[in-house]
């Protein structure tokens, strides 16, 4: 038999989010237009730094869902309208192109300055009502009898407590809810690291490819990415094993890395010509899940529930794709005044086939026995299924497609499983 969370109608506001990116603000004004009192805590002050760049074309029509598509529209962010993959030898692929699967302008998208993307996207939910407080540091997610009701913040040295029917974990890496139950593991087989910085004058390719983002692959089985980006910005990035880009103490991660671009003739080429600028960033360790994403009063959405890996540009449209469907719960569980996990994870089970979609193409990727080219070439009807990774349209029955991958690539285990 199922439970009933009841909501308690004392509380201070209807949704309290943590991490107003664009997960976080996305739910906040889609649960705002139906007419709920969301406040979103932010710890940092926008704008801010965020990597995280390209948009796959599925997020084009939640754009539009929520009232801020001629925005991106009339920003300069580059135009986005396909991906190409680069050999190891440096043969260059014939581009993907979204509008083999996609009519019309919603086979475009956009990369994006992520520190103006988000700075739109928080704006935006401030003009439909939604209360944003930046500087705001997330001590504890209360609890009663299991159930969600509400934080404690930290507010410079002053302690609060806000109290809500619902709370959303919408932190990203931080996985504040994970962190503080316990719920964050690593992925097994995805022990990928990554580092990355900006070049100014990079090459870019002419027309319709000018926006394009290129994935180079390594003889190591690690890879670059290079993607364009406003002001004449290029943000390159290299994803390969921690050993290879952590491997002494002694050497910096500007080191490390402009030895690795050294090493890629194809983006040498692309940067013979471009100055890096600013700081190396990395990262040891980018993929992890959490074993329980949704329970009685809360709900995990975007990278608070899980990161695989950035080969497919996936993280922004499980942000705002997972915050679209989280908030249709969330809307529904308020009205029948049960916030139990029955009802706000009710999106859950397409969302994580969909993620399980695109991890066994992880994994397919990084599976040195295995070539796409020889994939498609013994399943021409999947390119289809193919691009619709690419462009994000997983949401849906892949079996076909993931039937297919499993004759050529050994699939990982579940995540339920692990």
């Amino acid at each position: 038999m199922k439970t009933t969370a009841p909501v308690d109608q004392s509380h201070a506001c209807d949704v309290a989010i943590i991490g107003g990116g664009p997960g976080g603000t996305s739910l906040a004004t889609f649960l705002a237009k139906k007419g709920h009192h969301c406040v979103i805590l932010e710890q940092a002050s926008f704008p801010r730094y965020h990597v995280g760049e390209s948009l796959v074309p599925h997020t084009h029509a939640i754009f539009s869902r929520l009232g801020i598509l001629e925005k991106l529209k009339h920003s300069s962010f580059p135009v986005k309208h396909s991906v190409r993959f680069v050999s190891p030898n440096g043969k260059e692929s014939t581009p993907f192109y979204f509008s083999e699967t996609i009519s019309g302008e919603g086979a475009q998208t956009w990369q994006v300055e992520r520190s103006e993307f988000d700075q739109m996207m928080l704006d935006h939910a401030r003009e439909n009502h939604v209360t944003v407080r930046q500087d705001i540091t997330v001590e504890k997610v209360l609890f009663e009898k299991n159930q969600a009701c509400g934080l404690i913040i930290r507010n410079g040295s002053e302690s609060e407590e806000i109290r809500s029917k619902v709370v959303v974990d919408a932190s990203g890496r931080a996985t504040v809810i994970g962190n503080q139950l316990n719920l964050k593991s690593h992925v097994p087989g995805l022990n990928k690291a990554s580092l990355w910085g900006y070049y100014r004058g990079g090459k870019r390719l002419p027309g319709n490819d000018a926006g394009e983002t290129t994935l180079m692959l390594l003889p190591s089985g690690g890879w670059f990415w290079y993607i364009p980006l406003p002001d004449d910005m290029i943000s390159v990035g290299i994803v390969d094993e921690p050993t290879v880009l952590f491997p002494h103490a002694g050497q910096t991660p500007e080191e490390i890395f402009e030895s690795e671009v050294s090493k890629c003739a194809p983006l040498i080429h692309r940067l013979n010509r471009a100055t890096r600028v600013g700081a190396v960033r990395g990262l040891e360790r980018l993929a992890y899940f959490n074993s329980q994403t949704c329970g009685d009063g809360w709900v995990m959405i975007g990278d608070a529930r899980a990161f695989l890996d950035p080969i497919y540009s996936s993280g922004l449209f499980l942000a705002l794709g997972s915050a679209e469907c989280a908030a249709d719960c969330i809307d529904e569980a308020l009205a029948a005044n049960d916030v139990s996990s029955h009802r706000l994870g009710a999106f859950e089970p397409p969302l994580t086939e969909g993620v399980e979609t695109v991890r066994a193409l992880i994994y397919a990727f990084y599976d040195s026995e295995f070539s796409f080219p020889n994939f498609l070439n013994r399943f021409p009807e999947e390119r289809r299924h193919l691009i619709d990774c690419l462009v994000g349209d997983v949401l849906k029955d892949m079996t076909d497609f993931t039937t297919a991958l499993a004759t050529m690539t050994k699939p990982p285990k579940p995540l339920s499983e692990l």
